[in-house]
């Protein structure tokens, strides 16, 4: 088996605006052909880190390399080889030319002859279902077949490496799972590398293997997604069904030390329980003893969503 090199390497990044610490000396590697998700709230320095690896801004201190190409020696190199969908992607066109002429263009930019521009452009174009708008000019198009042109666009030249923020805004759910899958597919297939910033924390999880989360500029939690949940499973989440009113037993679950945000989610008691293993009989004595008539008892699969939260209020 082919052993995988490092596509993205970034040591001691940070970017400093004025008064603003946007990156604060934040560390991270990406394999090839690794999907990974970056997450984090507004603000907290997502689009900071892709536009200083892809060479838009210049650090402040730190570097990075792109496939072994350092950011600051070769930065017209690192234009070459990557591939980026802005945030604000879907309006960043040439409104007055058709979505083929917009394609063309960047086609020629990144070096492809007329010919492999043509067969590109033809393959994208199918793909993403914008075929019938290849003469349309791209003012007239909807606000998703303008994020849909845009993903083509970040594709034109076969990128190794792609940054996508927010790849899915816009698109309608058949044509976001068809991206998530075509993403897969090159990632699996051709060895893209894909850097995700999101907000869409299930669409992560779907497509993601390893993920970072930042906040304020640092990063807070790397790795592995699941290797990220185990280490948050010290408080596993339970659903715990019963015949009698459940918010009646809110104050008995309280009362328990080893358990954590007892709430009622449609109908049914939900809590986090640390060491269950130790804990759960007594936590089902105290139900019991109190008069709850249980049905079910279901430990609930930790989801990216729970990490996230977990993660940043733990910085709280």
């Amino acid at each position: 088996m082919k052993k995988l090199g490092i596509a993205i390497k970034v040591e001691n990044l940070t970017k400093q605006f004025e008064t603003t610490l946007a990156l604060d000396h934040i560390s991270f590697e990406v394999d090839e052909g690794e999907v990974f998700g970056y997450l984090g709230p507004n603000g907290a320095g997502k689009s900071t880190t892709i536009r200083l690896l892809s060479t838009l801004l210049t650090p402040t201190d730190g570097t990075a390399s792109i496939l072994g190409i350092d950011i600051h020696d070769e930065p017209g190199e690192i234009r070459r080889i990557i591939g980026v969908l802005p945030e604000e992607a879907a309006h960043t066109h040439y409104g007055t030319i058709s979505v083929y002429e917009n394609l063309k263009f960047f086609g020629k930019l990144y070096g492809l002859s007329n010919e492999e521009a043509d067969d590109r452009i033809g393959y994208l174009l199918e793909f993403l279902d914008l075929t019938e708008y290849e003469d349309s000019r791209v003012e007239t198009l909807s606000t998703g077949n303008r994020q849909k042109l845009a993903i083509a666009r970040a594709l034109i030249h076969k990128p190794k490496v792609l940054f996508l923020d927010e790849p899915t805004a816009s698109l309608d759910p058949i044509m976001a799972r068809k991206v998530r899958n075509l993403i897969l597919d090159l990632s699996e297939k051709e060895n893209l590398t894909f850097f995700i910033s999101s907000h869409n924390l299930p669409e992560i999880q779907r497509i993601c293997s390893s993920i970072g989360i930042l906040n304020k500029g640092r990063i807070l939690k790397l790795g592995k997604i699941n290797d990220i949940k185990e280490s948050l499973n010290a408080m596993i989440q339970y659903s715990i069904r019963i015949q009698n009113d459940p918010s009646q037993f809110i104050a008995v679950l309280d009362s328990l030390d080893f358990v954590e945000n007892p709430r009622v989610v449609h109908g049914t008691l939900v809590v986090d329980v640390k060491n269950p293993d130790e804990n759960n009989p007594l936590l089902v004595d105290a139900l019991v003893s109190s008069g709850a008539k249980i049905i079910e008892l279901r430990e609930e699969e930790i989801t990216l969503e729970d990490l996230y939260i977990k993660t940043l209020e733990g910085q709280k």
